[in-house]
């Protein structure tokens, strides 16, 4: 699927385009979106798939950021990435045999937030 309008998705999935631009300037990372803002709007593949989940049920989808690993932590199960979006580096939780094999990579990576705080993790 190539990048599509924001107006031909809000149209297939009977949603409110300026609801659909709110839920996708929430939920997806910038390297997402494409465009002037409003209907001239492009979502890529990758958030046309999240926005899909998200008009359902919104809460349950989480922010997406795109990393760079810088290294891995002590744990084995965490490595560092440096976010751009935010402007931080944050301990990302991953499976423990990619852990050196993602050093100086791009990857994407989901923020979830709960009572105690933000946590992320790797998305494949």
């Amino acid at each position: 699927m190539p990048k599509i309008r924001i107006g031909a998705l809000a149209d297939e999935l009977d949603a409110d385009v300026d609801n659909l631009v709110s839920l996708a300037k929430s939920k997806l990372c910038s390297s997402m979106i494409t465009g002037k803002g409003g209907k001239a709007l492009w979502i890529n593949e990758d958030g046309q798939e999240i926005l899909r989940m998200a008009v359902d049920i919104p809460e349950i989808v989480p922010k997406h950021y795109k990393g760079y690993v810088i290294k891995s932590a002590a744990n084995p199960r965490y490595i560092y990435a440096l976010i751009n979006e935010i402007d931080k580096k944050v301990p990302v939780c991953v499976p423990k045999k990619l852990t050196k094999a993602l050093v100086g990579k791009n990857i994407k990576i989901e923020a979830i937030e709960d009572e105690v705080g933000v946590s992320y993790r790797y998305v494949r």
